[in-house]
């Protein structure tokens, strides 16, 4: 393999062109201008009827030469050569190239609202691994306590997060390497954070005492609040588009709407509050809106009032959920609505990922957005449950989307699951982050620990949600009871598993941190397998409590210290706080 994502068209030739390495060539965005600026030996050479991001690239025994119609085909062209001299170290093969992507649209989401907020520096180099992989869009999911909104300062003036400096910084930042910076901001549900406040509390739907996640959309002051909102962040950002989320509104057909949404139609009820909100920013900011589409699954007669330049975002993220999206793709592009596909990384909730799912999802959802013809695909990075698994097991899935969005290749054949892909993401990974040594084929097993539980969990594993549930509580919604998962066999065997690959990855030589980080998720994983065992018999297990509470006492001050290198401080509290919960209770037993 030479080039990742893996080009449309190459054709290697006879002959080497040895071109000097420089410094300079390792960084990105300096060898584009450098090239742009003029480099001895490669030429660039404007080709006019060529698509935006399309390029070609020749190499031969007098240099190389790059064609573009403009500054952004050209970077891509930029981007693989300088990929190219990597792993030559500048004896360059004889080659002529011709690329273009398969999809418009390719982008990266991820959740900054669950506990976990990187650091400016931190979101840098994500974008630096987005630019390298040929993304073009990168969105910061936003609810609350993230983002130091104007129009509310007294609600995070001591809250360590991101000011709108940062986020134009950023804008910057990604404009430099042709990445689109989207906003990001839920407004429908998803409310929770600002309904928990007593001042916000009235705009939301529910009954009794409960704290509502759902905003009432017949209030006038749930619009107000909302454009206050966007208010504050739109204008930060550059992109013509804006992601207003809309998606899990859990209280639409209920409490004070119950009887308003029965007349009209739930589906009818959203829509209105879709084509509110996008008049206004319209009108207001010149942007487009997009949406997830979950509201509307099962509505599809009322896709014709979807706005005419809104894009609706198809999300699903197990196996299932994947399969059914063909259906959903089909009645988007019959009813002429713009539509992206939505795979995750499928880290929340598992502490390291489920990387089988995740390889299907991902696969499948760019396999569709090409028959079907979406406009894009979004990779999401969410953080519920307190966002406690670090980003390097987002690494490996966020490669294999770049691959796939910009070359999906031929359709799954029954066989082969596209190993080359996976494989080929992996030695991506493995060369950008950790200097060559073979660490994500480890990280890969490490992720499918989740095989050996004796149930399979709705986007989530048993070890890890048994991290975030009271000692006492052995059931989990309809998915799973613990006392019907058998004896310890299971949960030992989870335990040898992962202490087994984790012990492999300790003989390998690569960055501290990113060390510490794997180490500290095996040692949540076994936390979380020895919790179950618990569970499964309480009273026989009382001897063992104490350890286990040790060793959350032990796990506890690596968490933070971790968690401060790349992020603000505050929102470590929200998962350090449900180990913190564990150990009293295992201390009580």
């Amino acid at each position: 393999m030479i080039l990742f994502p893996q080009p449309q068209s190459l054709t290697l030739r006879e002959g080497v062109y040895d071109l000097p390495m420089k410094a300079e060539y390792r960084d990105l965005t300096v060898f584009y201008q450098m090239v742009k600026s003029g480099v001895p030996g490669i030429t660039t050479a404007a080709a006019p009827l060529l698509a935006k991001e399309e390029y070609r690239v020749t190499i031969d025994e007098n240099g190389v030469l790059l064609e573009a119609s403009c500054d952004e085909g050209m970077f891509r062209a930029v981007t693989s050569l300088q990929q190219i001299i990597r792993r030559t170290e500048g004896k360059l093969p004889c080659l002529h190239m011709e690329d273009w992507p398969a999809l418009p649209r390719r982008g990266y989401m991820l959740d900054i609202s669950r506990g976990k907020k990187p650091r400016v520096d931190t979101l840098k180099t994500m974008i630096d691994f987005l630019a390298a992989l040929k993304y073009n869009e990168f969105q910061l999911y936003m609810e609350g306590d993230c983002f130091k909104y104007a129009a509310f300062p007294e609600e995070n003036a001591d809250y360590d997060c991101l000011t709108a400096e940062d986020i134009r910084e950023l804008d910057r930042y990604c404009k430099e390497r042709f990445i689109d910076l989207v906003p990001n901001q839920n407004s429908f549900g998803h409310m929770y954070s600002w309904l928990k406040k007593p001042a916000y509390h009235h705009l939301g739907l529910f009954e009794g005492d409960e704290t509502p996640s759902t905003l009432n959309p017949l209030l006038p002051e749930s619009f107000e609040f909302v454009k206050k909102l966007y208010a504050s962040l739109l204008p930060c950002f550059t992109s013509e588009y804006v992601n207003i989320g809309l998606d899990e509104a859990y209280g639409l057909g209920k409490f004070q709407i119950e009887e308003y949404c029965r007349e009209k139609g739930k589906d009818v009820v959203f829509m209105e509050w879709l084509n509110k909100l996008n008049d206004h920013i319209q009108k207001t900011y010149g942007k487009k809106v997009m949406f997830w589409a979950d509201m509307i699954y099962n509505y599809p007669q009322s896709y014709h009032m979807v706005p005419k330049d809104a894009v609706a975002l198809e999300w699903g993220y197990e196996l299932i959920q994947s399969q059914r999206m063909t259906a959903h793709c089909i009645a988007y592009r019959d009813a002429g609505v713009r539509y992206y596909v939505c795979p995750s990384v499928n880290t929340h909730g598992a502490l390291s990922g489920r990387m089988d799912v995740t390889t299907f999802n991902i696969r499948t959802c760019a396999e569709l957005a090409v028959e079907y013809g979406a406009v894009g695909l979004l990779l999401t990075d969410w953080g519920d449950g307190g966002h406690a698994q670090p980003w390097v097991w987002s690494m490996n899935p966020i490669a294999l989307a770049g691959q796939y969005g910009w070359n999906t290749g031929a359709p799954q054949d029954g066989e082969s699951f596209k190993a080359d892909f996976i494989r080929n993401a992996e030695t991506f990974v493995d060369e950008y982050f950790f200097g060559g040594v073979r660490l994500s084929r480890l990280l890969y097993r490490m992720a499918n620990y989740y095989l050996l539980e004796p149930e399979r969990v709705h986007v989530c594993t048993m070890c890890a949600k048994e991290l975030t549930l009271p000692i006492s509580q052995t059931r989990y919604a309809h998915l799973f009871d613990i006392k019907d998962s058998g004896d310890d066999f299971y949960f030992d065997n989870v335990t040898a598993y992962v202490r087994k690959v984790m012990a492999d990855i300790e003989k390998l030589d690569f960055d501290e941190t990113y060390k510490r980080e794997i180490r500290l998720t095996a040692q949540l994983i076994e936390l979380g397998s020895e919790i179950c065992k618990v569970k499964l018999h309480p009273q026989a297990s009382a001897a063992q409590a104490p350890a286990l509470a040790d060793q959350i006492d032990r796990i506890l001050p690596e968490f933070t210290a971790l968690w401060i290198i790349r992020n603000y401080e505050r929102g470590v509290e929200r998962f350090a706080g449900y180990l913190a919960e564990r150990r009293d209770e295992l201390r009580a037993l």
